[in-house]
C-alpha cells in the first residue's frame, strides 16, 4: 500500500468522523462556524485522525508481515518449482543494457553486459537471442519461445538446451519497453528423453518392418496389433489392412493354440502345419493364402512393464521349409556324395595298390620351378629332386640325355615322351637300374602346359631280359649256324672216311696187285675206325645236348684211378718225351661220376701226346674246398691266339695244328664238365704247349695224402 492511498483513506476518516459528531449533535452548519465550536471540532477531528492514523498503520504493519509471509511463501514455492523445473529467471534493462540474472527467490543476483552474458551460450546462437531481446522493445507481440544451445563445457561434454520465454516486465509512460523478463528453462534431458524416444520408436519401426525375419505383435489382450511386411509375404497375407481389422488373436494361431499367455515369459518353439487340412477343419485366418505343408520356427517373448503387467508379445519367426527340404536334398546329396566318394576312395586305393604292388610311382614336373616330383602313391610325395640332383642319380652316360629331356619340358614342347635312363643304383643282383618315363603334358586354363604329368617304372628286369633276349637271340644264330656248320661239317666228315672205304673197296674190283690188297685193307679198316668213331662222338654229343646222359655218382677212391686214367690216354706216346704224373693222396674219397671223369682225362692226355714230340707230359690234380682240381700240361705244339677261342667248337679242327680226333672231342669234354658243374679253361701259346684246368666239384668223404695220417670226413 503507497502513500497517496494512506493520505486518501485518512482524508476520509476526517471528513467521517466531521459528518459522525455533527450528526450527534444534530446542530445545524451554521452552528459550526462559530469559533469555540469551530476548535473543539477541529480538536475532535485531530484526535480521531490520530486515532485513524494509528490504526491504520497498526492495520498496514500486519497487513504488511501478512503479504510479506505469503509473498516468502510464494517466493520459497517459486524456488522450488523454478528448481525442479531447471528454470532460471533473468531480466534485461533497455536503458542500461544490462542482463540480470535473479534467484531462485526473486532477488538480483549479478548483472552482466551482453558481451559476458553471452558466455553462457553458444556465441552463433546468443546472437539470434539479443536481436529477438532487441527487437521485442519495439513490439507489442510476445515472441514465440526461442530454443537455444550454452556454451560447451570444458569436459567436451553435450551442451545443454534451453528453451527461453521472453516478455515485458515494464514500460515506461509512452509505453516503450523498460524492463524485459527472460525465463530460462533447462530442457536437455526432455529433449534427450525426446530424442532417445524417437529414435528408439524410429529404431522400432525400422528394425520391426525392415526385418529379415517375421516380426509379428500382440497387444496384452493377446490380440495382433502389427505385423511387418516380411511376415505378411511369409503368410502369403495380401491385404494387411484387413487383418489388422479382424483383430486376430494370438491363439488363432494353430502352433500357439497350447501357450499359457498370462504366464509367458521367452519361449523357443519349431512347428510343422499342414496349412491344407488346417484351412478345411478351421479357417481362422482367411487371409493365409499359403498351402502345403509349412516348417516354422520362432521365439516367442512377453513385454512386460517394470512392475511386471503384462503389455504385449513379440514372436520373431522364419519360414524354414525351404531349408528343411534343401536339408532333406542335402542329406540324400551328402549320402550320394559319400557313396561316390567311397568310390572314388576304392579307385584310389586300387591306384595306390596297384601301385604298390607293380613299383610303378607317379611323376609331376613343373616348369616354372624346374623340380621333378615322385609320388609313393596319389597322396604322397615319395622324392621331390631340382634338375641339378636328378642328373647326379644318372649315370654318367645318360646324363646328357636327361638334360636334353629336362629342357624340353623346361620348353613346354608339345607331345607325349617315353624314355628309359639308367641310374646310378644297383638292384639285389648288382644290376644297374633303369628307369623308363612316360611324360604328357597337362594344359591350364589359358591352353598353355603348366606341368607334365607320368608314370615312373623300373624297367631294370625288361632292360636286361631284352639284353638277355637279344644275347639269346644271337647265341641262338649262332647256334643255328654252328649248327648249320655242324651239319655241312658231319656230312663232309662222315663222307670222308666213307669215300675213302668205298674208293678202296672198289680199287679191289678193279685190275691191282696182290701186293696192293694189305693196303687197300689197311686204309679201309683205319676210315671204318673213324667212321665208327665219328659216328659214335656225333650219337654221345647229341645226348649231351638233349640232357640224356646219366651221371652215375658214386664214392671213389680218385687217388687209386687218377694214374691209371692219365696212362690210358697217354698210350699213344712219341718216343723220347717224358711222363710226370703227380698223385699227392694215398687215399682220397669223393662221390664223383668216375666213367665221366677218367674220360675227360683220357682225352686230354691224348690230345696231349698227340700235339707233344718231344719234353714232357705233366698230370696232377688236388682237392680244394669242395673241388676236384685237374691240371695237364704239356710242351707241345700248342694252339695259335687266334685258334684258341675255337678249340671247343664243334668241328673247329685245323689243319695247321694236326689233331687227329673226330673234331668233338674237346666239345663232348666242356660239354661233360659244364653239365657235371664244372669248368674248363685252356692257356696256351704257340710252339710253347698247352695247359687244360678241370675244376669238378665233388663232395669229400676221407682222404690221406702221402706220409700222413687218413683223414675221414
Amino acid at each position: 500500500m503507497n502513500n497517496n492511498n494512506i493520505l486518501r483513506l485518512q482524508a476520509v476518516a476526517t471528513l467521517l468522523s466531521i459528518s459522525l459528531t455533527a450528526l450527534a449533535q444534530k446542530e445545524n452548519l451554521e452552528t459550526i462556524a462559530e469559533a469555540h465550536h469551530l476548535a473543539a471540532y477541529l480538536v475532535a477531528a485531530l484526535m480521531i485522525s490520530v486515532f485513524v492514523m494509528i490504526f491504520t498503520n497498526r492495520l498496514f504493519y500486519y497487513r504488511q508481515k501478512e503479504i510479506n509471509a505469503k509473498t516468502q511463501q510464494l517466493n520459497t514455492q517459486l524456488a522450488l518449482v523454478l528448481a525442479s523445473n531447471r528454470t532460471q529467471v533473468w531480466t534485461y534493462d533497455f536503458v542500461k543494457h544490462v542482463y540480470t540474472l535473479l534467484s531462485h527467490n526473486g532477488e538480483e543476483a549479478k548483472a552482466f553486459p551482453p558481451i559476458d552474458f553471452a558466455q553462457f551460450f553458444d556465441s552463433s546462437e546468443f546472437a539470434q537471442l539479443h536481436k529477438a531481446v532487441v527487437s521485442l522493445s519495439e513490439s507489442d507481440q510476445e515472441p514465440d519461445p526461442i530454443v537455444i544451445n550454452g556454451s560447451k563445457p570444458a569436459d567436451g561434454s553435450t551442451p545443454r538446451i534451453y528453451k527461453i520465454h521472453l516478455s515485458i516486465l515494464q514500460r515506461d509512460k509512452t509505453g516503450k519497453a523498460k524492463l524485459l523478463l527472460g525465463t530460462e528453462r533447462d530442457i536437455t534431458e526432455n529433449r534427450l528423453r525426446k530424442e532417445n524416444a524417437r529414435n528408439m520408436a524410429l529404431r522400432y519401426h525400422t528394425i520391426f518392418n525392415s526385418s529379415l525375419v517375421d516380426m509379428i505383435y500382440y497387444n496384452d489382450k493377446g490380440q495382433l496389433a502389427d505385423i511387418n511386411d516380411k511376415a505378411c509375404e511369409t503368410f502369403g497375407i495380401k491385404d494387411r489392412e484387413a487383418l489388422m481389422r479382424r483383430e486376430v488373436k494370438i491363439t488363432d494361431i494353430p502352433a500357439y493354440r497350447g501357450l499359457d499367455y498370462d504366464s509367458l515369459e521367452t519361449i523357443q518353439m519349431s512347428s510343422i502345419t499342414d496349412i491344407d487340412r488346417t484351412k478345411q477343419e478351421d479357417e481362422r485366418i482367411p487371409e493365409l493364402t499359403i498351402g502345403g505343408k509349412f516348417y516354422y520356427e520362432c521365439a516367442v517373448s512377453a513385454v512386460r512393464d517394470k512392475d511386471e503387467h503384462m503389455i504385449g508379445v513379440i514372436a520373431a519367426g522364419r519360414d524354414i521349409t525351404d531349408m528343411v527340404d534343401s536339408y532333406h536334398r542335402q542329406q540324400q546329396d551328402a549320402l550320394l556324395l559319400e557313396k561316390r566318394t567311397k568310390d572314388i576312395q576304392d579307385y584310389i586305393n586300387n591306384i595306390n595298390y596297384a601301385l604298390k604292388v607293380s613299383g610303378v610311382r607317379l611323376v609331376n614336373y613343373h616348369p616354372d620351378n624346374h623340380e621333378l616330383k615322385i609320388y609313393s602313391n596319389l597322396n604322397q610325395v615319395q622324392f621331390s629332386l631340382s634338375q641339378i640332383r636328378c642328373a647326379s642319380l644318372l649315370a654318367s652316360t645318360d646324363q646328357r640325355k636327361a638334360r636334353g629331356l629336362l629342357l624340353r619340358m623346361d620348353h613346354r614342347t608339345p607331345g607325349n615322351f617315353t624314355t628309359t635312363i639308367r641310374t646310378r643304383f644297383h638292384d639285389e643282383q648288382g644290376r644297374d637300374i633303369h628307369l623308363t618315363f612316360n611324360m604328357v603334358p597337362v594344359e591350364g586354363k589359358d591352353g598353355r602346359i603348366s606341368h607334365y604329368f607320368g608314370m615312373l617304372r623300373n624297367d631294370t628286369e625288361m632292360v636286361y631280359t631284352e639284353r638277355q633276349l637279344t644275347t639269346e637271340t644271337k647265341k641262338a644264330q649262332e647256334t643255328e649256324e654252328l649248327k648249320n656248320t655242324f651239319l655241312m661239317n658231319m656230312s663232309h666228315e662222315i663222307r670222308t672216311p666213307l669215300n675213302a672205304i668205298i674208293g678202296f673197296a672198289e680199287l679191289f674190283n678193279n685190275p691191282h696187285d696182290a701186293e696192293d690188297e694189305p693196303v687197300f685193307s689197311d686204309e679201309i679198316k683205319r676210315n671204318t675206325n673213324e667212321l665208327l668213331a665219328l659216328v659214335n662222338d656225333i650219337l654221345y654229343i647229341s645226348r649231351l645236348d638233349a640232357r640224356m646222359v646219366e651221371f652215375n655218382y658214386r664214392e671213389t677212391d680218385f687217388a687209386s684211378l687218377f694214374e691209371g686214367f692219365c696212362y690210358m690216354g697217354l698210350s699213344a706216346l712219341n718216343p723220347g718225351v717224358n711222363i710226370q704224373v703227380e698223385n699227392p693222396y694215398t687215399h682220397l674219397m669223393v662221390k664223383i661220376a668216375e666213367e665221366n671223369v677218367g674220360e675227360i682225362i683220357q682225352k686230354l692226355c691224348a690230345h696231349s701226346a698227340r700235339a707233344t714230340t718231344s719234353g714232357s707230359i705233366r698230370t696232377k690234380y688236388d682237392y680244394r674246398h669242395g673241388e676236384l682240381n685237374i691240371t695237364i700240361e704239356d710242351t707241345g705244339k700248342g694252339i695259335s691266339q687266334e685258334n684258341l677261342p675255337h678249340v671247343f667248337d664243334r668241328f673247329a679242327r685245323s689243319e695247321n695244328d694236326d689233331q687227329f680226333d673226330t673234331g668233338l672231342e674237346m666239345a663232348i669234354i666242356k660239354e661233360e664238365v659244364e653239365q657235371m658243374g664244372g669248368s674248363i679253361e685252356l692257356q696256351s701259346e704257340k710252339g710253347k704247349g698247352t695247359s687244360a684246368y678241370v675244376i669238378i666239384p665233388c663232395e669229400m668223404t676221407a682222404m690221406e695224402k702221402k706220409n700222413t695220417e687218413i683223414i675221414v670226413s
